[in-house]
């Protein structure tokens, strides 16, 4: 079965040549997602920020009729180490009792002058 594709018109538009998903293999391979507002600017605080991805990661998994619970594996990218903090607040927030795996990436610099990219691994309740 070749890998499908999964659009949110809820979510922030995908900005390049690729999907903000793809379901196979039984898992859903969610995008790099940025915290920013439709046109590329980013939002005005890294809170704000990590909100917009996880509520973008959010959108796009329901896509599939799945939800954060069904996440396995996150990938966090962050342009400055030291909001590691106020973005895990955040995160622990939304994600309540689940956690899933977990791994942060402190980068130089993200697309759009962004302060966090969020990239998700989880299993397809559709498979």
């Amino acid at each position: 079965m070749r890998p499908q594709p999964i659009q949110s018109t809820d979510a922030i538009p995908a900005g390049g040549h690729y999907s903000q998903a793809v379901a196979a293999g039984g898992l859903i391979f969610v995008s790099g997602q940025l915290g920013v507002e439709r046109g590329g600017d980013p939002t005005t605080s890294v809170a704000e920020q990590t909100r917009r991805v996880l509520d973008s990661l959010n959108q796009i998994l329901a896509a599939r009729g799945a939800g954060l619970d069904h996440i396995a594996k996150v990938t966090i990218y962050v342009n400055d180490i030291r909001h590691w903090d106020e973005i895990d607040l955040i995160y622990r927030e939304v994600f309540g009792s689940h956690k899933p795996a977990r791994a942060i990436v402190p980068v130089p610099e993200l697309h759009f002058g962004a302060a966090i990219e969020l990239e998700a691994i989880a299993s397809d309740p559709s498979a």
